[in-house]
């Protein structure tokens, strides 16, 4: 085994480690700097994660075999160990403790998304709290304003129909003559 490939690969600032959507069974290890790990929509990127020495990541890939859920770019230069599905179970096999180190990164993952999840729904239940607020008060301005409105109605008929009865009466004034 070459010293390359004990150390890792250095990646360059920026640059893709995996890209979301790609097939892979490989795990890796981030041996030093950082990486982000990133969702692309429509030509933006939102940041999921920012993860440095020690972390792991793409297990998710290595367990279930299905297509890269987000792409991981190097922030600054960053080494990263690349671990394939075999090489893994051959590490396990001689370091036990491996997979409780794994299982131990991966359940704290789930509880910090849990967190952010709970700070999503309470932002979400807030907002849509807010605009039943600004709905309640634009229906209570549109209901004070209602006698205003029919009582500004009712005088613009009434000066409609003044005008139109001094209109007809001139038209008749005017056939007279």
């Amino acid at each position: 085994m070459s010293e390359d490939s004990l150390l890792g690969r250095l990646y360059k600032d920026g640059e893709t480690i995996v890209e979301e959507g790609m097939l892979s069974r490989t795990m890796y290890v981030i041996q030093g700097g950082k990486v982000k790990v990133v969702k692309n929509d429509k030509g933006s990127e939102t940041v999921l994660a920012l993860l440095g020495e020690g972390d792991i990541f793409g297990e998710m890939s290595l367990f279930d075999a299905s297509p890269r859920s987000a792409t991981i770019k190097a922030v600054g230069e960053a080494r990263v160990l690349a671990i394939e599905y075999e090489g893994l179970l051959k590490r396990i096999k001689v370091d036990p403790t491996l997979a409780l180190r794994m299982i131990k990164q991966m359940s704290q993952r789930i509880r910090d998304l849990n967190v952010r999840l709970i700070s999503a729904q309470r932002t979400m239940h807030h907002a849509s709290d807010s605009l039943l607020q600004l709905k309640k008060a634009e229906d209570v301005r549109i209901k004070d304003l209602e006698p205003n409105i029919i009582t500004l109605i009712t005088r613009l008929q009434e000066k409609l129909h003044t005008i139109t009865e001094q209109y007809v009466h001139q038209d008749e004034s005017l056939r007279e003559d």
